[in-house]
């Protein structure tokens, strides 16, 4: 395996969306500079996605059957999926109230790459 095997710049990524990967995130990542700058962006984003499929999980336990609203519809379930993706993305991004899976990941993950 290679010294530069964890570098994004490696691989040839496709400006087209497609089973739900975020392109362009991948490209401002790749354009960021060093590959540690690069590792905490994908570390801080994995903690964004992490949360908002936590919140995901834990929305699916919630009893709606006597709920004020009804079952819930499409649009509610658009509307979730963007408020948990915000939320996520606002704890990630938070200096105080952040889980620490990002600091963690880059800590590990940092001694694999270059500066």
């Amino acid at each position: 395996m290679s010294e530069n095997f964890y570098s994004i710049q490696n691989y040839n990524i496709p400006t087209t969306h497609s089973q739900g990967v975020d392109y362009d995130f991948i490209n401002t990542v790749r354009a960021s500079g060093t590959q540690k700058e690069q590792l905490k962006k994908v570390a801080k984003e994995f903690e964004v996605i992490l949360v908002s499929k936590m919140l995901t999980q834990m929305d699916k336990t919630v009893d709606r059957e006597n709920s004020l609203f009804g079952n819930d519809s499409k649009y509610m379930d658009n509307f979730k999926s963007i408020l948990f993706n915000q939320i996520g993305r606002d704890v990630a991004n938070s200096p105080t109230s952040n889980i620490g899976f990002a600091k963690q990941i880059y800590q590990q993950m940092e001694k694999s790459v270059n500066s």
